[in-house]
């Protein structure tokens, strides 16, 4: 599901532009959450007693990686954009040092290091043209999956005083409030057409309204750096899709720079 997003992020973005796109998202994903969590999980989300705590998971998780990877999206790639995304995991590793007092070591710290080596080798030697815009997309995209990273080490912190998937939906409806007046820049709805708005469907209802049901659960039961894990599909599949879908190129020097960042992971996740 979350390798799907940069497909559907190429798509949408184009034509609704970042700012909608990054509100839409919030708000489909709280459209299919809040009402799964109060009828069909009945789990309590306490937005009143714990709002302090939904808002910094909604910054943090949502809104910042939300805005990073759907403005991201007008100047790279799908495919880049997926092997980006697989540095959120390393920068687990860096935040739960830091905030959890995990230990780093050398081996993470290496493997950290080796995901910049492969990011910079795609940015570089892919099929893109390397200029400005896609220099400041790559570091807007890193810092995406920075926020992503720190928000997987904060979810852990908050789901043991709140029900994880009541956190989820608490969290991505305070998101969609807080970005509402992104809804202004907008096309009207008479202009809209079937493909972008499915892309915007698509990463509301599946990417952030569906994926969040196991990803908040699995954080809080076995820890953001093994759910986050699934950083290793993600470069795989999203590239995969990219050329599926979007008939994007897929050259040498983007499996060796994909290689290097899945290599990253292993490093990092190796117990």
């Amino acid at each position: 599901m979350w390798s799907l997003q940069f497909i559907f992020l190429r798509v949408a973005v184009p034509f609704f532009g970042t700012p909608a796109v990054a509100e839409a998202r919030a708000l489909f994903g709280a459209l299919f959450l809040l009402p799964w969590v109060i009828w069909v999980a009945r789990q309590p989300i306490r937005a009143r007693e714990n709002w302090r705590d939904h808002a910094e998971v909604a910054v943090i998780n949502n809104v910042a990686p939300f805005i990073c990877f759907a403005w991201a999206a007008t100047v790279l790639p799908a495919s880049y954009l997926a092997v980006i995304n697989g540095m959120v995991p390393l920068w687990t590793a860096v935040m739960a040092a830091v905030l959890l007092k995990e230990p780093l070591g050398a081996r993470r710290i290496g493997g950290f290091f080796l995901g910049i080596v492969g990011v910079a080798l795609i940015v570089n030697l892919g099929p893109v043209e390397l200029n400005r815009w896609t220099i400041v997309g790559t570091a807007v995209a890193i810092l995406g999956a920075f926020f992503w990273g720190w928000a997987g080490v904060m979810i852990k912190q908050r789901a043991e005083r709140i029900p994880a998937m009541g956190l989820a939906a608490g969290s991505i409806a305070f998101s969609a409030l807080i970005m509402s007046p992104l809804w202004l820049a907008a096309p009207p709805p008479t202009t809209w057409t079937i493909g972008p708005l499915l892309g915007l469907l698509g990463v509301g209802l599946i990417c952030s309204g569906l994926a969040y049901l196991p990803f908040f659960t699995l954080i809080r039961d076995i820890g953001p750096s093994r759910t986050l894990t699934v950083g290793l599909a993600v470069p795989v599949l999203g590239v995969l899709w990219g050329w599926l879908f979007l008939d994007e190129a897929v050259t040498l020097t983007m499996l060796l720079g994909m290689g290097l960042v899945i290599g990253a992971l292993v490093l990092v996740q190796r117990r």
